[in-house]
């Protein structure tokens, strides 16, 4: 049991490190498109930012900084849990939370980046390969999937956990009442 949670930690932890250099990289962005908007630097950042693609940008900051939330959440449950007291109700409400969470940002962040190919107006003449509109759409839909099957994944693995926490406490449960 004991490396099982530790092999957990090192999952929790290793996703905690991506999501914080994600959270960095995004939030380094603001402060370059205010300074190209007010024409300080001509450099990295293109001057046609529409008002669409700055809310696009907030809106995936904030569901950053709402997936970093969820895996601090997890963190914490993860390393104040002892092998002996993982199954109970509050551990599987929180892996729960957290993996039904991962699945809503994963959700979310496809629909943001589908206004963002919106934004961008990608079409036929933005792959020299798309011989029509349908095929670009395809090539770029399979490209958003296939970047969210990932988080699909590890929200539906932590469902699976809350389920075993859960008939793990049923079990500790019953345990407790055999003499």
């Amino acid at each position: 049991m004991k490396k099982s949670t530790t092999y957990l930690k090192y999952i929790v932890n290793f996703l905690l490190i991506a999501i914080t250099l994600e959270i960095i990289l995004k939030g380094c962005k603001f402060p370059l498109i205010i300074l190209a908007k007010l024409d300080l630097i001509h450099q990295y950042v293109p001057t046609n930012f529409s008002s669409l693609d700055i809310i696009l940008l907030t809106i995936n900051f904030m569901l950053l900084i709402y997936m970093g939330w969820l895996l601090l959440k997890l963190r914490k449950t993860v390393y104040n849990s002892k092998a002996s007291s993982l199954f109970s109700k509050q551990n599987k409400l929180i892996f729960q939370s957290v993996g039904m969470g991962i699945i809503y940002y994963s959700i979310a962040i496809f629909i943001v980046r589908i206004l963002e190919l919106y934004a961008e107006n990608v079409g036929i003449n933005d792959n020299p390969s798309a011989y029509n509109l349908g095929y670009s759409l395809g090539y770029h839909l399979g490209e958003l999937i296939g970047g969210r099957i990932p988080l699909l994944v590890i929200g539906i693995f932590i469902l699976i956990l809350a389920d075993l926490i859960q008939d793990g406490y049923h079990l500790k449960q019953e345990n407790d009442l055999t003499i």
